[in-house]
């Protein structure tokens, strides 16, 4: 039986051996790094969505109403008979005559060009809507898997606090069988343990969401596994954004602005096409006439429409055309200072991020493990309670699961950025729209 002295010199080469197991289990490894883990992912998503097919298709489709639009309209032909007489007379009387007649009609020169060019507009305006629905597929991808990587890394922190507070546990039994602790501290040290069962619960839940959402995105099948090698470990250098240079990128790579220019210029070349309409089509017409034995007879002529209700057609298409141009011009203004806008507000929010990241594993998480030294080395000689151990545990993980949420809110930032949406929040949106709400984002003028 030992003594009570000998029971305390045993417990305190037991603590000093948890101690150091603490300090490894703060140690923060990184794992390799997959860059190109996302990358693949985003290219499955691209070649596989339906989504993305469907708007391809609508602007397939645009683009074959271009040829249509500057091509003459079908020529008419018809067959006609007359007859002199009550019976059948061909070739007997002169006015008899069974007759071929062919019309054309031929807009004012310009008119068809100019339609064409309107039709080529809005097939680059579909064109458009592809490209959004692959950024915004991709930045869901990239959200995505930001989202997977956190629910993975916060099961490995409570895999790991179980087994702290396993060790802690021992710590107090010993303590306890020493007599140099309560009952308290080790039922306590069990309801800790039981705590991160129900969070297991929660992060399980939170992964098995984000495989769902990934699978959606990738069209993969149910079940589907989605491997992942890369971690969120707090101290991996962060690297910087180049703020200019996605300034810059954003006037040319965000499709409503393209879209937007796309839109005035097409409504440059209707009010051109309205002015034209001025001027009058003309139909040409030709004919033949057979007599039967009685020599042929031919005709050939040419007509003109007659602008005469202009006041009340054409000009006001014209003053139509006129404040589209108009509209165009603020929208595109409008949608540039807006792009640009949201664009910093990303930066800023990436920068943000990075700053905080950087004082997670430069100070907080250092000054956290030096903490809970501290607080087991001084419960180990009786100087504080357990409860001051408890404290510093629990503040020390809960700062890793911040910066764990750091670095993923980090990934989703840049998703954001490089979606080029003018969304006020794109992450909170889960993936592409649908082809239809694509399609109708944008009115046409």
């Amino acid at each position: 039986m030992l003594t009570r002295e000998e029971k305390k010199r045993e417990f305190l080469r037991g603590s000093r051996a948890a101690a150091g197991f603490a300090l490894v289990l703060w140690c923060l490894g990184s794992a390799p790094s997959a860059a190109t883990e996302v990358e693949a992912l985003v290219a499955e998503a691209l070649a596989n969505n339906p989504d993305l097919v469907a708007v391809r298709q609508e602007a397939a489709a645009a683009r074959a109403r271009v040829s249509p639009a500057g091509t003459l309209p079908d020529p008419m032909v018809t067959v006609n008979y007359e007859n002199d007489g009550v019976s059948p007379s061909l070739g007997v009387e002169s006015m008899t005559r069974l007759q071929f007649m062919a019309q054309q009609a031929i807009p004012f020169p310009g008119k068809l060009g100019l339609q064409e060019r309107v039709a080529k507009a809005d097939a680059e305006r579909s064109a458009t809507r592809p490209d959004r629905v692959a950024l915004a597929l991709e930045a869901a991808v990239r959200r995505g898997y930001a989202t997977l990587l956190e629910a993975r890394e916060n099961l490995r922190l409570v895999d790991e606090q179980v087994e702290t507070w396993r060790q802690i546990e021992e710590i107090i039994r010993a303590r306890y069988s020493a007599g140099m602790g309560t009952q308290q501290d080790v039922l306590r040290a069990q309801s800790e343990r039981t705590r991160l069962l129900q969070q297991r619960r929660k992060d399980e839940a939170a992964e098995e969401g984000a495989l769902v959402e990934l699978r959606r995105l990738l069209y993969r099948p149910p079940d589907a596994p989605v491997p992942t090698e890369r971690r969120l470990v707090p101290g991996e250098p962060l690297a910087a954004l180049p703020a200019d240079e996605f300034l810059k990128k954003t006037l040319e790579a965000t499709p409503e602005l393209r879209d937007a220019a796309l839109a005035k210029e097409r409504s440059r070349l209707a009010e051109e096409l309205a002015h034209r309409n001025l001027r009058p089509d003309l139909v040409a017409s030709a004919g033949y006439m057979n007599r039967g034995s009685l020599p042929l007879m031919w005709s050939a002529g040419v007509g003109v429409s007659v602008p005469l209700w202009v006041g009340k057609k054409q000009r006001p298409l014209i003053v139509e055309a006129q404040s589209l141009v108009e509209a165009a011009s603020a929208t595109e203004a409008s949608l540039r200072r807006l792009a640009l806008a949201r664009t910093e507000e990303r930066l800023i929010r990436i920068r943000q991020l990075g700053d905080e990241s950087r004082l997670d594993s430069e100070a907080l998480l250092v000054q956290d493990r030096l903490a809970v030294d501290a607080a087991l080395a001084s419960y180990r000689t009786g100087g504080v309670p357990f409860v001051t151990v408890l404290e510093a545990l629990s503040t020390s993980f809960t700062d890793r699961r911040g910066a764990v949420a750091r670095l993923a809110d980090l990934l989703r930032a840049e998703a954001d950025l490089r979606e080029f949406s003018l969304d006020a929040s794109p992450s909170s949106a889960s993936g592409p729209k649908s082809p239809a709400l694509s399609a109708g984002a944008t009115p046409r003028m």
